[in-house]
C-alpha cells in the first residue's frame, strides 16, 4: 500500500489478496518549466494529487489488483484479480479489467 498525504480507510471484514497496490497519491506533473524530479512535492504538489481510498466493508480484492487515488469500494463489492480501479465501485458489484468495469452484481 502506498499512501502519500491521504489515507487508506478500511471498513470491517476486508479480504485483500497478494500483490495488491492501493495508491492514494500521484506525483506532481503539472509544472512544466522544470524536470519532474526537481519538483518539491511538499511545497508545489496540488491537493488533488493525494486522495483517500475507502473500503466500506465486506470487500474482497483479488491478487494483483491496483486501486488508485480517490476510489471508494462500496460495501460488499468485489475487485477481480488484476483489475485497475480508477473510479468508484458500486456496492455489491463485481468489477474486473483495465480499467475496471462492473461485470455483474452480487444481488
Amino acid at each position: 500500500m502506498i499512501s502519500a498525504k491521504a489515507k487508506i480507510i478500511l471498513g470491517d471484514n476486508i479480504l485483500i489478496g497478494p500483490n495488491v497496490s492501493i495508491i492514494t497519491g500521484n506525483h506532481c506533473f503539472d509544472i512544466v518549466d522544470k524536470p519532474m524530479i526537481q519538483i518539491d512535492e511538499e511545497k508545489e504538489k496540488l491537493l488533488e494529487n493525494d486522495q483517500d481510498v475507502i473500503f466500506e466493508g465486506d470487500n474482497w480484492v483479488g491478487c494483483g489488483a491496483v486501486i488508485l487515488k480517490g476510489v471508494t469500494v462500496g460495501y460488499g463489492a468485489i475487485v477481480g484479480a488484476g483489475a485497475v480501479v480508477t473510479k468508484n465501485v458500486p456496492p455489491y458489484s463485481v468489477v474486473a479489467g483495465n480499467p475496471a468495469k462492473v461485470i455483474k452484481m452480487r444481488k
